[in-house]
């Protein structure tokens, strides 16, 4: 897809100030979570929904005392916008390698970092390790962003962190609201490489791999979400909606029905889940 061995989305960091409210409502969304990971030494926790290739992952300030990047980032993020979106990993099967290959670039983007996680209690935790590749806030317009390299893939995907009562089954895509798309389009373009940005109805998609980033205005967010109602859409840029696939569109209705979910099927064969529903980021279901 790109020089610099990317290889698409490989997870959504989505920021909470409880991760027990994150648990509660994300199983009511009909999502399995993850046990309670601990990124060590950073000072923040997580669950995550984990899905074949990708996933989401549910993060807050932990109470540990350990002052990181990730934590201030974190807090910063909060403070200002509250739960949501705050980042985007980008999958790469050699951190070292794309590191290289983006300051050959000219992106500056820090050398590769270990970061350990400690997932579930004691005395047998599961430690799980990846190889981080951070980027610089400026390289990709209203998306903090940073590269992963799983060291221990077959730690954190485990069959029954990945049966979701409401099919969930892989990220589709995120939309981005963003002042000006055409000018975002040429930053994605740089850093990911031409061609891989397309132009419709005044809005962009970025294709990489499976999955597609949307960039829009606030003004074109129709065009990409038809008689989309955002409780309080963020002042841009801003991550602003999450698609997922699943296996089966009627039965995820099901599950959210019966877990008194407000949602929308769409007329698209879609369902809609609203940011009052999620903790703050528009969630739309299609089936794969």
């Amino acid at each position: 897809m790109t020089a610099n061995t990317i290889t698409g989305i490989d997870h959504i960091v989505v920021g909470v100030k409880s991760l027990a409210e994150a648990v509660d409502t994300y199983a009511r969304l009909g999502f399995a979570l993850t046990p309670y990971g601990q990124h060590e030494g950073m000072g923040t926790g997580n669950h995550c929904i984990m899905m074949p290739h990708d996933y989401l992952e549910l993060v807050a300030v932990s109470t540990e005392s350990a002052d990181s990047d990730l934590r201030r980032r974190l807090q910063k993020n909060l403070d200002a916008r509250g739960n949501g979106v705050m980042a985007v990993a980008f999958g790469s099967t050699d951190g070292a390698a794309t590191h290289q290959a983006l300051v050959r670039k000219g992106v500056a983007a820090a050398p590769p970092q270990s970061v350990y996680r400690s997932i579930g209690t004691k005395p047998n935790p599961v430690r799980a390790a990846l190889s981080m590749v951070r980027l610089p806030e400026d390289a990709l317009v209203g998306l903090s962003a940073f590269v992963a390299q799983h060291l221990s893939p077959e730690k954190v995907r485990q069959n029954g962190w990945m049966s979701h009562p409401n099919g969930s089954i892989g990220i589709d895509s995120l939309t981005i609201l963003v002042d000006d798309p055409m000018a975002a389009k040429d930053a994605y373009e740089n850093f990911f490489g031409a061609g891989v940005a397309a132009i419709t109805d005044h809005t962009v998609a970025v294709h990489l791999g499976d999955h597609t980033i949307f960039l829009c205005s606030p003004d074109q967010i129709t065009q990409l979400h038809p008689d989309v109602e955002l409780d309080h859409a963020p002042k841009p840029p801003a991550p602003v909606a999450i698609g997922l696939k699943v296996r089966d569109i009627e039965e995820t209705a099901k599950v959210l029905a019966g877990n008194r979910v407000a949602f929308r099927m769409l007329k698209e064969g879609m369902i809609r889940v609203p940011p009052s529903e999620t903790l703050g980021t528009l969630i739309e279901f299609c089936e794969a």
